[in-house]
């Protein structure tokens, strides 16, 4: 591919307004979301509320929602492509509080106010009812935005215009996973457009993309066209230029084995150093993250509590045995507890599982491999329902209450399993084991073992409440789909 064929390729694939359209989606999803979060706190407030606030009172308060995306786009959320999905948690969260406590204090201040513009506002509603419902909207925006969002990108990924363009750099094979993982998951919103590979003498193709040596006269067209973004992966060139060309950078290393958001440059006398920190060995992180899951509970109550009653009574009716099953598991600092479920097995499954292990060679591999069945012929048709809806583990929420499990963290394994970890087996017990975590959100069941250790070593070592919030959010989202629940 020469200079003008390159350029010409560029021109039909990489539209330069597709980072415009792009954030303009999210922009408009945005506007939706936010009246749509405001709405709930102003109906759930009128069905408790003596004083009704009536519709004309919700209208008045949308001409906030221009300030609040001001908010949005100052905190760098548009046009929102490649932002970590907790760091986008935290900016949503910080630009509804400001935002909607602005509109919190505008409302008190009107109050007692007597000029026009203010009795515009507080006509026809109580103040406290007001200031309820923008409380119930900014709780329901925390989830709402980052949820929609999430959906909204792998909705606009199948369209041509979204994501921009990024140079990938690499030595070699070294950016094959990369480009891998960016072209199976569009809705990041990378998109692999040329290679700079240090290793090439001659310009090729590598994964159905042009990919050049780095002394290429390729390289003025891709400033010309001002590509924004850069991907290093382990590339063994000249770097310095490339710092500074693009406007950001990312480096990926297959050598580096951990990896911790957390991480901050330190002077130490002119010396420069990494710095990172273990979250959640910090007794105030600890303390958020305890009255984070009791909230949690205390919250959802009025809607778990009959849902507990219903399904103790289900599984009763459609089998014989006792209504829990509780299995030992290794929590906090090696601590054995029992990890509790609904029943969802016939009562003989521990015994009909020897006899599995020791008949069917397929079926013990797949124990020993993955310490579970994906067809397993013990669990009751009932039962079935509970593990594909993920109800079977509502009873762990006793767990969370007495402080040996959270709503997030690793998931609890057996005193075998703990050895699989290696050296990560002290990360995964210096915390409480979860009921949700990374690698249930990232595929559940079909996860393969390695993944789920990499995944929860990162949760420990990366650990913030946005993360918590994120990964809870996504818990919703695979429930629903049902994906990689057996």
């Amino acid at each position: 591919m020469n200079k003008s064929e390159f350029a010409d390729y560029l021109k039909k694939n990489f539209p330069r307004t597709s980072s415009f359209f792009s954030g303009f989606a999210l922009f408009l999803v945005d506007i939706l979301v936010l009246i749509l979060c405001i709405a709930l706190g102003f109906f759930i407030v009128n069905l408790f509320s003596i004083r009704n606030i009536n519709f004309k009172s919700f209208i008045n308060y949308t001409v906030f929602i221009p300030f609040i995306l001001l908010l949005f786009a100052f905190m760098g959320l548009y046009p929102g492509i490649m932002i970590p999905a907790a760091e986008q948690v935290k900016k949503y969260t910080f630009s509804t509080f400001f935002g909607f406590s602005i509109i919190t204090a505008f409302v008190i201040v009107s109050s007692h106010t007597q000029s026009n513009p203010a009795a515009f506002f507080k006509q026809d509603s109580g103040n406290v009812e007001i200031v309820w419902a923008f409380i119930l909207a900014f709780i329901f925006s925390i989830f709402l935005l980052p949820a929609f969002r999430e959906f909204s990108k792998r909705v606009f990924c199948k369209r041509s215009w979204w994501g921009v363009p990024a140079v990938i750099y690499c030595t070699g094979n070294s950016a094959d996973e990369v480009i891998k993982k960016l072209n199976k998951n569009k809705f990041l919103g990378y998109k692999p457009a040329v290679i700079i590979d240090a290793s090439l003498k001659a310009p090729e193709v590598i994964n159905d993309i042009p990919a050049f040596p780095p002394e290429n006269e390729v390289n003025e067209i891709i400033h010309d066209y001002n590509i924004k973004q850069a991907i290093l992966c382990d590339y063994r060139g000249e770097i310095s230029t490339i710092m500074t060309s693009y406007r950001y950078t990312i480096a990926v290393s297959k050598s580096q084995s951990s990896f911790t958001s957390s991480q901050q440059l330190k002077d130490i006398a002119g010396i420069i150093g990494f710095a990172s920190t273990h979250n959640l060995t910090f007794k105030t992180n600890l303390l958020i993250k305890r009255l984070m899951d009791v909230g949690l509970i205390v919250f959802f109550s009025p809607i778990l509590i009959p849902v507990f009653f219903i399904l103790i009574i289900l599984t009763k009716c459609t089998s014989r045995g006792p209504v829990f099953y509780g299995h030992k598991r290794v929590g906090k600092n090696g601590k054995e507890f029992k990890c509790w479920k609904f029943r969802s097995m016939c009562i003989d499954a521990d015994k009909k599982l020897e006899e599995i292990l020791a008949n069917n060679p397929q079926m013990r591999e797949e124990w020993e491999k993955e310490r579970k069945f994906q067809n397993d012929p013990r669990v009751t048709k009932f039962g079935k329902f509970l593990r594909k809806t993920s109800l079977d583990e509502l009873p762990q929420l006793i767990n969370i209450l007495v402080g040996q499990m959270s709503f997030v963290g690793p998931r609890p394994v057996t005193q075998p399993e703990i050895e699989k970890y290696g050296q990560y087996k002290d990360y995964v017990l210096s915390v409480s084991p979860g009921l949700s975590g990374m690698w249930q959100t990232s595929g559940r069941s079909d996860t393969e073992y390695e993944e789920r250790i990499s995944l929860d070593s990162y949760y420990i070592q990366n650990w913030s409440i946005w993360l918590d919030i994120w990964i809870l959010i996504k818990t919703v989202w695979v429930v629903l789909k049902g994906r990689g629940a057996y």
